[in-house]
């Protein structure tokens, strides 16, 4: 249909539908087609369009204007795991209440519930998963096309993700210019560690990062290398901290890093996924 024609159908004002209209397309769900001198608009083919369109289908009585807000999508995104009100908090930035709020919402519906005072997602609800999981993949990939035009993604969860590339785009917005952040190897420089690379790494997040993440990002670069498990070992002594395993657990990664502190203390290989000994501390010694 053309605009006109959604207007009329919906008994909405032209201005009204043609400012939807060019939401709904730069959020990806809707594509414009030029025949002649009209525009025509049809859903698009994305996954995340093809999603909504399901839960239209099977839910036309959810409020879904409150559900499908940012604040809400964010903390529906890192339900995965069970995770506490002060967790998801800490996780997304967000306030205590924003969260508490939001999870209150899904909960009315049944799509998120409650475990051992934790919160996640409802496997009855594989459609509301299925949607968030793939809007925020469209805009993670949206977003790093304008970012940067050789970037690849390493990480992605909400409207988060960890990326690495040769060059960042001239002239950012400002929007998404103060969400990204260097972390990983790009920061190893400024506790003495010394890494030759060719590539920067960077996350993409509306809040600042803390050290620890640091460490966490260099083994999500590849957490089955040797080397950048190795990396991530160096650091950590530099930062002092006692928490990697608080901040491993909010990335998923908590038996991973475990292991890997395992080793330190062992002082010998403990799996495929780290040096031989001498090995590391050969190369801990090329980096200082």
């Amino acid at each position: 249909m053309n605009i006109s024609d959604l207007a009329e159908l919906l008994s909405l004002h032209y201005s009204t539908v043609s400012k939807a209209v060019s939401s709904l397309e730069s959020e990806g769900f809707v594509l414009k087609e030029k025949k002649g001198k009209q525009v025509y608009i049809r859903r698009s083919n994305s996954l995340h369009s093809k999603s909504l369109e399901d839960i239209l289908r099977e839910f036309p009585r959810l409020p879904l204007d409150e559900l499908f807000t940012p604040s809400p999508l964010h903390v529906f995104s890192v339900l995965k795991s069970p995770r506490s009100i002060t967790e998801v908090s800490e996780i997304t930035g967000l306030d205590r209440s924003t969260v508490s709020a939001a999870i209150s919402r899904f909960a009315k519906y049944g799509i998120v519930i409650k475990e051992n005072n934790r919160f996640l997602r409802s496997n009855r609800h594989a459609l509301f998963e299925d949607f968030v999981d793939n809007y925020y993949k469209y805009k993670a990939n949206t977003n790093l096309r304008a970012i940067s035009q050789n970037g690849l993604l390493i990480w992605q969860r909400g409207p988060e993700f960890l990326f690495k590339a040769e060059n960042l785009n001239a002239g950012l917005e400002s929007d998404l210019e103060n969400k990204i952040h260097p972390t990983a190897i790009n920061i190893f420089s400024k506790y003495g560690l010394d890494v030759i690379t060719d590539m920067d790494y960077y996350f993409f997040s509306k809040k600042p990062l803390c050290e620890e993440e640091f460490f966490v990002h260099t083994i999500l670069i590849d957490p089955y290398s040797p080397i950048y498990n190795s990396y991530a070992l160096a650091l950590a002594p530099k930062l002092g901290s006692k928490n990697f395993i608080k901040y491993a657990a909010y990335y998923d990664i908590e038996a991973h890093v475990r292991t890997l502190l395992e080793y330190i203390d062992k002082k010998e290989k403990t799996s495929d996924f780290v040096l031989p000994w001498k090995e590391y501390q050969e190369l801990l010694e090329s980096l200082v």
